[in-house]
């Protein structure tokens, strides 16, 4: 056991990744990344936002068992799954910065255009939402091709949450069976990078195990405020609160990357 203030510090950002986790589904790891890997490093950071997650996925998917849209989670699994493993072997091959430019400029532009069309549009211009337009051959494409994309990054980085995001958000209207199914793909997902990357020779670190004693209960405060706040919101509002955190998460993924590599 070790102890180091750097370790309360990342602990704190987890408060406020795990309060958009236990609200929105997905959000924890990339949102605190900036302050978990730059304190811990990428080889503990990695696998510290990986392990911290498991205990709230598993009590939340034992809780919420019966209401996840299994449907949807088997699509996501299924085309996830091939990518995860290209993902794994591309890790010791691909530029973090470079594909992380790319993600975050996508990602970006994603959430942009979906704040015009649930912020912008009917709350500024007073215009309102066509929530029945036509879901065209091409919409479904790409929506499935983040998912196939989704899986390479989180394979590679696990940082994929917001390119499923892209597609879950579309098939799964109801606001906590959204947030259910994406918890069991966390389940699934960081099940097997935590295996991977336990295996890669961090489970032997005393700052790695420190870290988590001390981040594992400020990240519950975090979650389960979240989990509250989500019982309080429509699904419109909510919607907005997702578009808001995927433009966040984009943009400082690609701001920060970008400088990287300048």
């Amino acid at each position: 056991m070790t102890f180091n203030f750097d370790y309360v510090l990342v602990g704190l950002m987890q408060i406020v990744g795990f309060f958009v986790q236990g609200c929105t589904g997905f959000g924890c790891t990339v949102i605190a990344a900036a302050v978990t890997n730059g304190l811990l490093g990428t080889k503990i950071g990695v696998p510290y936002g990986t392990l911290l997650t498991l205990p709230f996925l598993y009590y939340l998917g034992i809780r919420s068992f019966h209401n996840v849209s299994w449907k949807d989670l088997g699509k996501i699994i299924g085309l996830c799954l091939p990518g995860i493993l290209v993902g794994n072997f591309l890790f010791h091959t691909m530029d973090p910065n470079m594909a992380k430019i790319f993600i975050g400029a996508m990602v970006t532009l994603i959430a942009l255009m979906n704040i015009y069309k649930h912020l912008i549009k009917p709350v500024v211009l007073k215009k309102p939402d066509d929530e029945n337009a036509k879901d065209t051959t091409g919409k479904k494409i790409f929506r499935y091709g983040c998912l196939i994309l989704g899986g390479v990054v989180h394979g590679a980085f696990t940082i994929g949450g917001p390119l499923i995001t892209v597609y879950t958000i579309e098939a799964v209207k109801d606001k906590e069976k959204f947030r259910n199914t994406m918890n069991m793909v966390w389940v699934v997902l960081n099940t097997w990078n935590a295996f991977t990357q336990l295996r890669g020779g961090t489970a032997t670190s005393p700052v790695l195990w420190s870290s988590l004693l001390i981040g594992l209960p400020m990240a519950a405060i975090g979650f389960f405020l979240g989990m509250a706040f989500l019982k309080k919101i429509n699904r419109e509002t909510f919607l907005r609160i997702v578009y808001v955190v995927l433009l966040f998460v984009g943009g400082d993924m690609f701001v920060t990357s970008l400088m990287a590599v300048i």
